[in-house]
């Protein structure tokens, strides 16, 4: 089911729904795979689904369930970080050399062959074994989300953890920008991230306007992602992984990476500008009562519905034209739109019309 919380049903309820339903993509994942680089994003995304979720509901679980439920769920994702991080580097350095400025003759080469090694060598499988301590770990992340923790979560809950989280996205975009560091844009991309999946469980409140904001959410994540990504990769080159690159190979890959991250960096700040305009008490003021609006038209609806159809979702995908079925609709709408008004004129006789 999708990653949005339904404004018909009790909000604890559907917080567990969610959890429980990202709690069982990551078990899958990792038990039934064909692709174990693929298998460990997905994977690693539910986990991160999870925990956007978790920061959500943080003021009715209370700090210390918080932080320990969040630990928890940080230190199962970090037993997958080292498998992803290798195999983006290769995509990364792909980017690199295929890019503008390109790279030295040789140097993607020999990087790639050090990253494969590094990725045979590594003391933990690419694909962590489906064994007692990963379904252990699963099994307690269910427990965080029980009935009985989230037994007292309302709506304003949720609005002082957006509150919270937006706040912190808002000063790591503006120290971001002012102290430059890697870190610093690390930090950004986490808390836009999360940015992006409140605004996704939230989307029923008003699918356009917290929609055009999931979607604005996800495009900056998706440029900070690149930005960490060139950040990993020139931190594996400078490591004792990596000895054999001579120091004109490091010279040249730190400059296409820098020139990299600048680009990426000058892009993500108009995004980041956009995104996060407002001030948090502005924004969550305005998303409550999105909610609370949604909530009471979804009560005046059938049972089977909880937003009204917006004319533009009778679009087909990707176009500006309507699907097949609207524009036969529309057609016949149009036609008896534009058919004559009875009239109370007489018959026709004699192929006159005779007025009454």
């Amino acid at each position: 089911m999708a990653y949005r919380l339904k404004l018909k049903a009790h909000l604890a309820l559907e917080v567990r729904r969610i959890a429980l339903e990202q709690i069982e993509i990551a078990r899958n994942c990792l038990l039934h795979h064909d692709d174990p680089a693929t298998a460990v994003h997905d994977a690693r995304r539910s986990l991160k689904r999870l925990r956007a979720m978790l920061r959500l509901v943080r003021p009715a679980l209370g700090e210390t369930w918080f932080k320990q439920g969040n630990q928890q769920l940080a230190g199962l994702g970090q037993r997958l970080a080292r498998t992803r991080d290798l195999d983006v580097m290769v995509l990364t350095l792909a980017k690199l050399e295929n890019g503008a400025g390109g790279l030295p003759r040789g140097l993607a080469e020999r990087l790639k062959q050090s990253i494969t090694q590094a990725r045979n060598t590594a003391d933990q499988p690419r694909l962590p074994a489906p064994d007692r301590n990963v379904g252990g770990a699963l099994r307690r992340a269910e427990k965080l989300f029980s009935t009985e923790r989230l037994r007292g979560v309302d709506i304003d809950h949720v609005a002082d953890g957006l509150r919270q989280c937006y706040r912190r996205a808002r000063h790591a975009f503006h120290e971001a920008y002012e102290c430059g560091s890697d870190e610093a844009f690390h930090e950004w991309r986490k808390s836009t991230q999360a940015h992006w999946r409140h605004m996704q469980l939230l989307g029923r409140s008003w699918p356009e306007s917290i929609g055009a904001r999931a979607g604005e959410a996800k495009e900056l994540s998706r440029l900070l992602g690149d930005d960490h990504d060139l950040s990993v990769l020139l931190a594996y080159a400078r490591g004792a992984e990596s000895a054999e690159l001579s120091s004109h190979d490091l010279a040249a890959l730190r400059a296409a990476c820098l020139s990299s991250q600048r680009q990426i960096r000058d892009l993500a700040k108009p995004h980041g500008e956009r995104l996060f305009v407002e001030r948090p008490r502005q924004l969550t003021r305005r998303v409550l009562r999105y909610w609370k609006a949604a909530e009471h038209l979804s009560r005046l609806l059938p049972p089977d519905r909880e937003t009204p159809v917006h004319p533009r979702a009778r679009l087909a995908p990707g176009s500006n034209k309507p699907t097949r079925v609207a524009a036969k609709r529309g057609k016949a709408e149009k036609a008896q739109t534009l058919k004559k008004p009875a009239s109370t004129a007489t018959p026709r006789r004699g192929g006159k019309l005779l007025s009454g």
